[in-house]
């Protein structure tokens, strides 16, 4: 049955899915990033310092260890960037999956008062059809 906030329904209905899905992405993307902040402190950990050899091989190992020092503080960047918009992507979702349930609740009351108008109105009928048979069957 069709009532005037269907329309609403399916558009919240569209708007939720896009949220939902704009925060399944949002998900996978933090998750990436934390993966890649692990993998750059793993990366640290193995890195080795030369105990004996030129100055040119420690500077270009002290140099390894700051780029490595930077590659982890952009993936603490990213992984609160990533953070930040997931928790904003929830938000949206929730926010979405409010507007939906109401617009859904008011078409199921709709319905409901339509089906309550129909069931008073069978039970008209009925008592009409109940009268004149009655009336037929004593006159």
């Amino acid at each position: 049955m069709k009532s005037k906030y269907t329309p609403l329904v399916k558009l919240k209905k569209k708007a939720l899915d896009q949220s939902e899905s704009a925060l399944i992405k949002a998900n996978t993307h933090a998750t990436e990033s934390e993966a890649a902040l692990e993998r750059a402190y793993e990366e640290l950990s193995l890195l080795t310092f030369p105990t004996h050899g030129s100055i040119g091989e420690f500077t270009q190992s002290q140099m390894i260890l700051q780029a490595q020092h930077r590659e982890i503080e952009l993936g603490r960047l990213r992984l609160e960037q990533a953070l930040a918009h997931q928790n904003k992507m929830r938000d949206a979702f929730q926010a979405a999956r409010v507007e939906y349930e109401k617009f859904n609740y008011l078409e199921l009351q709709e319905a409901k008062a339509h089906m309550a108008k129909i069931k008073k109105e069978e039970a008209k009928m009925l008592d009409e059809i109940g009268t004149m048979t009655y009336k037929k069957e004593f006159q």
